[in-house]
Parts: structure tokens; C-alpha cells; sequence
């Protein structure tokens, strides 16, 4: 995706390309060919002409060995981005689900995420599909045909500070984390280091998610989970910056919340 956010380098290919096709002779030529200024492609040749990726002293404009090294590279991203939209749009073309319900091959399903797990029924949804074949409730069924978008509600992330003691200090942790965590209401755990991990031990459950645990958390969150995620005080900057990047830009139901505990 990145080499389609750099609009500078993609202008610059676009004229590079332009001229190693067209071998345009005016400045017009090129302007006129990618629907932009004179002035603006003046500029950008200008610039070009400083890091030697383009040459006119013949009396046409050509891309130097250089700037075909430049095409080349941005090609070969640009094939690589469309190879891996293509893939993953073929995955998402049909997905699976779990039966809500009997379903037959052939019936329009609603498609909705509860609990973190997409199930099906016959039921009317703002997402919906095909079913692929027969399913019986609670089997998984092939949904094809996707349209809409799944209704779903984004969990919670809950930061909690475990803090690092050792010995007697461990065990008074271990009692004032039980009690917090009777006061909330979640679905998976998450932990950052061993330490986290051996206070849940201590407490006597697993925690599910122990490798990339902030990635693994967000993504669990996605799927309506509310997610308890266990660090130490001086991991909270690290892991909200991550949290408020992926929130950035984003409408605020699909938004991630999370509470320091």
C-alpha cells in the first residue's frame, strides 16, 4: 500500500515512463499526458534532473539509466501490491462461517460476529452470502457471494499494571489483581512478559494470548472480544501509541477503546 501513498515518487515514475515511451521533445507534451501543470512537471523534471534520473541535452526528455532503475523498482512494487490485493480479495470473496441454523446449499445467509466468531443464519443481515453446501447447527459452512458489511460491535482493551514485584510483594499483587479483576468484563487475556504470565499462573487461569501480544490483542478486539491486557507501567506509552495509531482516521464505531485499570 505504501507505494501508493507516495504521490511524489509515483509522479515521478509516471514522468519517467512518459518518457522513456513517448520520448516526448516539449515540456507540454508531458504536462498535457498526466493532466497537470506545466509549471508542476517544470518542477518535478527540475528535481529529477538533480538526482539524475532524467536527462533532455539530445532535445527530448529521457529517463538515465538511472531513472529506469527507478521504473523498474516501482513496477516491481506495484506488481507486488497487486498480486497480494488479488489474493487477498479472492480470500475475502468467500469466507466461513458457523451454522446458527440448519442451512442448505444454496440459501441466502445474514452474516453477523458474535463473540468473535462470524456465524450464519437465515436470518436478514446487513452482510450476507450464499451458503456453498449444507450445514447443520453449529457445523462450519463456506459463504460465497459476499455483499455488505458484517455487523459486528469492536471490543474493549483493558490495560492493567502488573507491576513488577517479587516475593511478598508478588502475593499482595496477586490479591489486589483478583479483585480488579472481578470489576471487569472480559473475553481473553493478553500478556507482555513473563512476569504477566506468571501472575496469571499464580492466580490459576492461562492467559490466551501470549506471542505479539499487542497485535494479537487489536485483532482479537476487532472481533468483538473484550481483550484484559497485562503489562508493566513503563510498557503504557509503547502500547497505546499503537492503539491510537490504529484508532487514527477511523470512524469512531469501528475505533478501539481502551481503559487503564
Amino acid at each position: 500500500m505504501k507505494v501508493l501513498r507516495d504521490k511524489k515518487r509515483l509522479t515521478k515514475f509516471l514522468i519517467l515512463y512518459t518518457a522513456a515511451v513517448q520520448k516526448p521533445g516539449r515540456l507540454a507534451d508531458i504536462a498535457s499526458e498526466l493532466d497537470i501543470s506545466e509549471q508542476a512537471a517544470s518542477n518535478y523534471i527540475s528535481e529529477m534532473e538533480e538526482e539524475y534520473l532524467m536527462d533532455r541535452s539530445s532535445g527530448t526528455y529521457h529517463a538515465t539509466s538511472k531513472g529506469m532503475e527507478m521504473v523498474r523498482d516501482v513496477l516491481s512494487e506495484l506488481s507486488s501490491f497487486l498480486t497480494e490485493a488479488s489474493e487477498k480479495i479472492d480470500l475475502i470473496s468467500t469466507t466461513t462461517a458457523i451454522a446458527s441454523e440448519h442451512i442448505s446449499g444454496g440459501d441466502e445467509v445474514g452474516l453477523i460476529m458474535e463473540d468473535g466468531i462470524l456465524r450464519a443464519s437465515l436470518r436478514e443481515r446487513a452482510s450476507k452470502g450464499t451458503a456453498l453446501h449444507e450445514a447443520e447447527k453449529g457445523q462450519p459452512v463456506k459463504v460465497g457471494g459476499l455483499r455488505g458489511i458484517t455487523e459486528m460491535e469492536v471490543g474493549d482493551i483493558y490495560l492493567l499494571d502488573s507491576g513488577l514485584e517479587t516475593g511478598e510483594e508478588m502475593r499482595e499483587k496477586v490479591e489486589e489483581l483478583k479483585e480488579k479483576l472481578e470489576e471487569i468484563d472480559y473475553d481473553r487475556v493478553g500478556v507482555m512478559e513473563e512476569t504477566q504470565y506468571g501472575l496469571c499462573k499464580m492466580m490459576g487461569f492461562e492467559p490466551n494470548i501470549i506471542f505479539s501480544p499487542v497485535e494479537a490483542s487489536i485483532n482479537a478486539a476487532e472481533k468483538g472480544l473484550n481483550v484484559l491486557f497485562m503489562l508493566s507501567g513503563d510498557q503504557f506509552d509503547r502500547v497505546i501509541e499503537k492503539l491510537s495509531s490504529r484508532n487514527r482516521d477511523l470512524d469512531e464505531e469501528y475505533r478501539i477503546d481502551y481503559k487503564i485499570v
